[in-house]
């Protein structure tokens, strides 16, 4: 996309709603942190059919989690997930032009394209497509969605950001012990690491692995991302795995507590604190 004019409102309240518009767009888009909720309800926006994106942080490290959802009146759906869903700390909705076919087409095309992408951990599910919309409709929504993933984008939520177009640069790092562990990654400009699939875990844990990490990997093996590679010392990853961040990938690898900004080194035995920190 083209270079865009950003408009932003922000508040006298670090913590309230924030309000971003591109020139010459009609659409609009609030920025609600959960606890500034209430405050919505006194903004016209409220009352206006849009498309919204709950975000909150995974209890095992790995994936943020996201709702993807739709609402004829947006304030009022919002409420409902305040009284009914733990998980959330922060919603952006987008408004504007949108009646009740587009924004049940926004929410289709925005939950398939984000489980495709796989960067976060979608709680709703993909739903069927909805063909209501006349040819004009479509395109004019599909570019009302192309203006999403651009704001989504420079709020640094890389939601529909493939994968391997983000990562950083073509280096492989690696994370090798004697006691089975032989994993390749690479890193995202987002910071967040991709072990690749194929890699070797180790089995045994220590006493001090728990929490999140333990979380994660009990998730893994529950989900198949894991499973035994034959050897008796180490699971092999099944599948490309993304954490947000080089530690819990070497952490969950491990299993044991690591700083993955010096687990991890490239071919020249630098870690990755050496190449990007120092």
């Amino acid at each position: 996309m083209q270079n865009q004019v950003v408009h932003m409102i922000i508040p006298d309240e670090s913590s309230g709603i924030k309000i971003i518009e591109l020139s010459g767009w009609t659409g609009k888009v609030l920025i609600i942190p959960r606890t500034s909720l209430r405050s919505l309800k006194e903004r016209k926006e409220s009352l206006l059919s849009g498309i919204y994106f709950l975000f909150g942080d995974s209890e095992d490290s790995t994936y943020q989690k996201l709702y993807i959802g739709e609402s004829e009146v947006i304030i009022n759906r919002l409420n409902d997930h305040d009284a009914k869903k733990d998980f959330w700390s922060n919603a952006i909705v987008f408004v504007g032009g949108l009646d009740k076919a587009k924004v049940r087409y926004l929410e289709w095309i925005a939950t398939q394209e984000a489980k495709e992408v796989g960067r976060y951990e979608i709680m709703n599910s993909v739903g069927r497509k909805e063909n209501s919309l006349t040819e004009y409709d479509e395109i004019s929504t599909r570019d009302f969605f192309q203006k999403m993933k651009y704001v989504l984008s420079i709020l640094d939520y890389p939601i529909f950001e493939n994968i391997k177009e983000s990562i950083s640069d073509s280096k492989i790092y690696y994370l090798k012990t004697k006691e089975g562990v032989d994993a390749k990654a690479q890193l995202l400009s987002d910071g967040s690491l991709n072990v690749l699939k194929g890699s070797l875990a180790r089995m045994r844990e220590t006493e001090a692995f728990w929490g999140w990490s333990k979380a994660a990997r009990k998730k893994f093996l529950d989900d198949g991302t894991l499973v035994e590679n034959g050897d008796s010392v180490s699971y092999r990853y099944t599948r490309d795995t993304l954490f947000n961040s080089p530690s819990a990938a070497s952490a969950t690898t491990l299993g044991s507590p690591s700083n993955g900004w010096t687990a991890w080194k490239d071919e020249q035995g630098n870690t990755l604190d050496d190449n990007l920190r120092k």
